[in-house]
């Protein structure tokens, strides 16, 4: 039976857990990145897998909705580059696996995001001339993203990537 909160059957599953750690090559550290790739993709896999067992046990449809990353277009030399590249590849196998059991997956990619992975405290200046939009993007607009991905209005939106770069 499916697991209930407030007497509501859970059918959205966001894996939105992110950490950078590690270095890169040549000096990646073993700790950094285990901590990177288990918090980045191993919690993502299981916790999916998991899910989607309950779903399909109790005839449930839901939604899959992977927080990836830009970083995961780029080369992966950096224990967070490679647990995005790994995640965005779940996202799609996943997706694969599980549209016609009535689970959608997606991935939802933002650029640089006004979090505080990239932003020190108190810092409110959004200005990011990096990219062209001229800004990072907030967590708000990711938000509002993520709320379409998992609604009715992205239905056949199933294994894509949605990338928020600010171009």
């Amino acid at each position: 039976e499916a697991e209930t909160m407030l007497g509501t059957s859970l059918d959205i599953l966001v894996n939105n857990a992110g950490v950078i750690d590690g270095g890169s090559i040549p000096n990646t550290n073993m700790k950094g990145f285990d901590l990177t790739i288990s918090t980045n993709l191993r919690g993502a896999y299981f916790l999916s897998q998991e899910f989607a067992k309950r779903l399909v046990s109790s005839g449930c449809h839901g939604n899959i909705l992977n927080i990836c990353s830009s970083s995961s277009l780029r080369p992966a030399i950096s224990p967070y580059t490679v647990s995005k590249c790994g995640l965005r590849g779940l996202t799609l196998g996943l997706a694969k696996q599980l549209a016609s059991r009535g689970i959608t997956v997606n991935g939802l990619a933002p650029g640089p995001t006004a979090t505080p992975m990239l932003m020190s405290d108190g810092d409110n200046n959004l200005v990011n001339e990096g990219v062209p939009a001229g800004r990072y993007a907030t967590p708000e607009e990711i938000a509002n993203m993520a709320v379409v991905l998992v609604s009715d209005l992205s239905r056949m939106v199933v294994g894509d990537i949605v990338y928020m770069t600010g171009g």
